[in-house]
């Protein structure tokens, strides 16, 4: 007995310092009798609080069923071909730490006699660095396919949250314009806080997202109920469920703000190193996103947009006309088409410049923008030439709408370079279709020659082709 009594003390010393975690269990009991110091630095148990296989591995695997029903017959196949004491092939398993944290584990077994020995080879920064590489090929992928920013960001949400599944995370972006935070991507969060957070002002103590962008820097916040930054805000997170947040601002190569990226805790906590390694790649990650899809969309803008007044330009304009008018020929709704033309524009440009008459052109876009209805379409066909396009609209509606932007644009100001009061006028043309088939440039036509009956009648009016039949 002496002799056994000093084998196992050999075997133990030995095991303590093989640097993978092991594990001997009873064959016949299953009852855990050995783990070695690699084993406890892993999964973060002492042998006292594993008395048993069973007991061990319902809570070491999400599935309480997976050892009944994938490790014992994987055990038990091995067996039947290797009737030796050998090593089996290993399998692949996700395996909880005492404390909820995922390792990726390659587990493997070995026989001798009466005792198994468990061997737990951890590669799970190898298995996170192929995660977070497909996240990025995939997430490449979808901007290049021209994706919604949101599902692009989701799957940046969704691949943190596999890595730290005890956390909620989510993405807001930067409004430069209302100085405010958007909801980009929450998916696992209630509607009624995601209703609450989207616009938020960014500042000081508006929660961990609002003040990290506001100081661009990051922002820990271990716990909600006590920190003064969610001061107005604890309510809300406790209904929620949250009780700490670190947020990370997100920012472009240049240096500018996008966003926030923040990971919620349901309890009070700090994060660790990994946790901080885990939003910096978050925010790197969301930063290529945001910036690749906001290029995609400058170049599209730049594609069907006039880069000086922000309108839809000529292409686009004839475009999405020959739709509508497409559309409406089938389902039988009125269209009317508006041209317009700034009065005397030369007379600007050489009495004021050039970029005075920039500033005219800028002025009339936006006062005509403020004027039209969500559903009609202007766009900057010319220099000082726009066409407007009301569908769902008859004559009288149009010319209406026309004379309304005839009004409105005369009683427009721009200043020039001295402070000088600069006022302007438009001449407008109506053309609409009611029943029959036509042509784009046909309607236009119309528009076009009432346009110049309104020219020759002095300017500053409105003229109309009246009916299309």
């Amino acid at each position: 007995m002496k002799n056994i009594s000093k084998d196992n003390i050999r075997l133990e010393d030995i095991l303590d310092t093989a640097p993978i975690a092991v594990a001997w269990s009873s064959v016949t009991s299953g009852r855990i009798e050995h783990i070695n110091k690699a084993f406890s630095a892993l999964f973060g148990y002492v042998l006292q609080d594993l008395p048993d296989l069973n007991t061990w591995f319902s809570d070491a695997f999400s599935d309480a069923s997976y050892y009944q029903q994938v490790v014992e017959p994987w055990i038990q196949n091995n067996q039947a071909r290797q009737q030796d004491s050998v090593s089996m092939d290993g399998i692949s398993a996700r395996m909880l730490r005492n404390d909820g944290t995922i390792r990726k584990i390659n587990l493997c077994v070995s026989t001798l006699g009466e005792k198994r020995l468990w061997y737990f080879n951890d590669i799970t920064e190898h298995w996170i660095a192929e995660r977070r590489l497909r996240a990025r090929s995939k997430m490449l992928e979808m901007v290049a396919k021209s994706s919604a920013l949101k599902d692009i960001l989701n799957v940046i949400v969704t691949q943190i949250q596999q890595e730290s599944p005890l956390s909620l995370c989510s993405v807001l972006l930067f409004d430069p314009v209302e100085q405010c935070l958007r909801l980009g991507a929450a998916p696992d969060f209630p509607d009624f806080y995601n209703q609450a957070i989207d616009g938020v002002k960014i500042g000081l103590n508006v929660g961990s997202c609002g003040t990290a962008a506001y100081l661009n820097k990051r922002v820990i916040v271990e716990d909600i109920a006590t920190h003064p930054y969610w001061q107005d805000y604890t309510q809300l997170a406790a209904e929620a469920g949250l009780a700490a947040c670190w947020s990370d601002p997100i920012v472009s190569s240049k240096g500018d703000l996008l966003g926030t990226f923040a990971i919620y805790k349901r309890l009070p906590s700090s994060p660790t190193q990994k946790e901080i390694e885990l939003i910096d790649f978050a925010s790197n990650l969301a930063s290529i996103a945001i910036e690749s899809y906001r290029a995609q969309e400058a170049l599209q803008k730049r594609a069907y947009y006039d880069h000086l007044t922000g309108l839809a330009n000529r292409g686009y304009f004839f475009q999405h006309c020959d739709a509508l008018l497409k559309q409406s020929r089938v389902e039988g709704f009125p269209l009317a088409i508006i041209m317009m033309d700034v009065d005397h524009f030369k007379v600007v440009n050489d009495k004021y410049g050039h970029k005075i008459g920039d500033f005219v052109l800028q002025k009339l876009a936006q006062v005509s923008v403020s004027v039209l209805k969500h559903t009609d379409v202007i766009a900057r066909i010319g220099g000082e030439e726009f066409a407007i396009l009301l569908p769902f609209t008859d004559n009288n509606s149009a010319l209406k709408s026309a004379e309304q932007l005839r009004e409105v644009i005369a009683s427009s100001v721009v200043l020039s370079s001295n402070h000088e009061q600069v006022r302007f006028t438009v001449s407008l043309g109506v053309a609409f279709r009611q029943n029959g088939e036509c042509t784009v440039d046909e309607i236009l036509n119309k528009a076009d020659k009432a346009l110049y009956q309104a020219k020759a009648a002095g300017r500053n009016c409105v003229f109309s082709m009246g009916l299309m039949t």
